[in-house]
């Protein structure tokens, strides 16, 4: 059975090819003749004692954000006006929120596991009883939900009704 080379491979493996003599050169280092001034020089003592120079810091005032300049078209006579946009994205500050508090304990509250159906259900499915037998004070229900990808208004309505959710996907 005859195998076709496609042009791909050619040009790669010429490129290879081409880049080894490059590669081996890399790794070596060529030996560096010392350097001997040509006139003998005296040794010179400086006149002034060196001071310490100090780092040179940036300026402490914040950056302002680059506003966009405005350009105006010029008029021209039966052509086409383009406008170019910049590029550069201009977009809000996003505020920053963290973490939803924990729960301290699960005595006395709502706990609902969704099953998004993505593997393995039964794992999914053991976790309610399991989590009822450890906690015996915690109300604990399960909840299979319809699509895979998606969770309909009245499965999240359900959810919302609970203290702390376990969704289960892909286990």
């Amino acid at each position: 059975m005859k195998k076709k080379i496609s042009i791909f491979s050619v040009i790669c493996l010429a490129l290879i090819l081409a880049a080894m003599p490059f590669m081996a050169a890399c790794g070596e280092e060529e030996p560096v003749a010392p350097v001997t001034p040509a006139v003998p020089v005296a040794p010179t003592t400086p006149t002034t004692p060196t001071t310490p120079t100090t780092p040179v810091t940036p300026p402490t005032t914040p950056a302002t954000p680059v506003t966009p300049p405005v350009v105006e078209p010029l008029p021209t006579a039966g052509e086409p006006v383009y406008t170019v946009l910049d590029p550069r994205s201009y977009e809000p500050p996003i505020e920053y929120f963290g973490i939803s508090p924990r729960l301290d304990t699960l005595s006395g509250k709502k706990v609902i596991v969704v099953n998004l159906h993505g593997g393995n259900e039964d794992a999914i499915r053991s976790v309610a009883p399991e989590l009822e037998a450890a906690v015996p004070d915690c109300e604990v229900s399960l909840l299979e939900c319809v699509s895979r990808w998606a969770v309909n208004p009245a499965e999240w309505e359900q959810i919302m009704a609970n203290d702390a959710v376990i969704f289960g996907h892909d286990y």
